[in-house]
């Protein structure tokens, strides 16, 4: 059992396949960037974001006289008949075309309710017909509800009777079996009993027995990202967390952190970070995507407060809030996870994308979302091992603090 053990904390903390290597740093998040202007940061992304002219936004600055430049803009614009074009038109219209034919007349209504979009998507057969049409079959559960009809183009998606288990393509799953009663009478081999008796002792395991206190090793100072993690170090972290819902709840801080996601990935995205990277840092390393959400937001004083009586400073209570975080899920996961990320590992989703229709830039993403899956799971068997006699105290924290903490996404499986 322990070399079972030993062999799947192996196979999760090992590097990844060299096809995925070059992915190795990409979601690392830079403790030390520098931090531009953010109130200049947030009018330029107000500027680029908004179809809106702020310049009229309050009373106390308007000028006397209307500015004939402003009145000549909005009239043009108002007299042109181009269409705004939405930049996620063309993936829209690739995923309608791979969706079953059954699905249209449940998003087809809603579709024709969305502004802006073009024939592109409006009139593809199947999607034209049902402009303004109420779904001929819905599931038998709404059809005595008064006024269905008047139901949201939005809604009629739930009212399929596949997803209640009707109709032509519902699943039927096969009948059980009734499997014969195993005899009583089992071979046990004796040699087993005794090493089971010598590895796991019965006196440990009966009524009353406490068992040994760990080792909780060395308190860690001012660590970093490759810091191996002790007993300590997981406790003081424990001891944070009620601090951290006290930081929380002072002066809408949480509102903050979750408002400020945007810029973070405005900014990453104009200095070359795909999009979607700088959205999956927040899921790989959220911790640390927290301290640099409190850097730029000034806060990094008043939160200090909160951890500094347990001996952290910013940076390394981010580093081992994320390795316990990545350890616990290791602890935590189920033999099908495991299997799961050794196929990820090696990259057999590659193979199966040669006979699917997918785009280069949607292969790149899957690409991504790929190597973010594996990153959450890193980590290392001290790491585990210190973790591990706090695993009921860590699942309580989580829970505390909800399934994200300041807009970052604390994913647990």
């Amino acid at each position: 059992m322990r070399l079972l053990i030993l062999l799947c904390l192996f196979l999760l903390t090992r590097p990844c396949a060299a096809q995925l290597s070059e992915y190795n740093h990409l979601y690392d998040v830079d403790a030390d960037e520098k931090i531009p202007l953010v109130w200049r940061l947030e009018k330029e992304y107000k500027q680029k974001h908004s179809l809106y002219d702020w310049r009229y936004d309050f009373n106390w600055a308007m000028p006397k006289q209307f500015d004939t430049d402003f009145q000549q803009n909005i009239t043009d614009f108002g007299a042109i008949e181009k269409r705004l074009e939405n930049p996620d038109e063309e993936s829209l219209l690739r995923d309608i075309k791979r969706m079953p034919k059954e699905f249209y007349p449940y998003i087809g209504p809603m579709l024709h309710t969305v502004r802006g979009l073009s024939g592109k998507i409006l009139d593809l057969p199947g999607i034209k017909e049902t402009k303004n049409q109420f779904p001929a079959h819905i599931a038998s559960v709404f059809k005595d509800k008064p006024y269905i009809e008047y139901a949201s183009p939005e809604l009629y998606i739930f009212l399929m009777p596949e997803l209640w288990g009707e109709g032509a393509s519902a699943i039927e799953y096969p009948k059980i079996k009734r499997q014969k009663k195993l005899p009583l009478r089992m071979r046990i081999n004796p040699k087993f009993i005794e090493a089971l008796k010598k590895n796991v002792p019965i006196e440990n395991y009966t009524n009353g027995h406490r068992p040994p206190k760990p080792d909780m090793g060395v308190r860690h100072f001012y660590a970093d990202k490759n810091t191996p993690l002790s007993g300590a170090d997981v406790k003081a972290f424990l001891g944070t967390i009620d601090g951290l819902k006290d930081f929380l709840h002072q002066n809408d801080n949480e509102i903050q952190l979750i408002l400020i996601d945007s810029l973070l990935n405005y900014w990453d995205e104009k200095n070359g970070t795909h999009r979607y990277v700088s959205f999956l840092k927040g899921a790989v390393n959220p911790c640390q995507t927290i301290a640099r959400k409190i850097k730029w937001k000034g806060m990094r004083s008043e939160f200090q407060e909160y951890i500094g009586k347990q001996g952290f400073g910013l940076d390394d209570w981010a580093y081992t809030c994320d390795k316990t975080l990545k350890a616990y899920r290791v602890a935590t996961m189920p033999n099908a996870y495991i299997t799961g990320l050794r196929m990820l590992k090696k990259g057999y989703l590659y193979e199966m994308w040669k006979y699917m229709d997918f785009t280069e830039e949607e292969r790149q993403i899957q690409k991504y979302f790929i190597e973010a899956s594996i990153h959450l799971y890193d980590s290392t068997v001290e790491n585990v091992n210190a973790v591990t006699p706090f695993r009921r105290e860590l699942q309580k924290a989580w829970i505390e603090l909800g399934d994200h903490y300041g807009g970052t996404p604390l994913i647990i499986p």
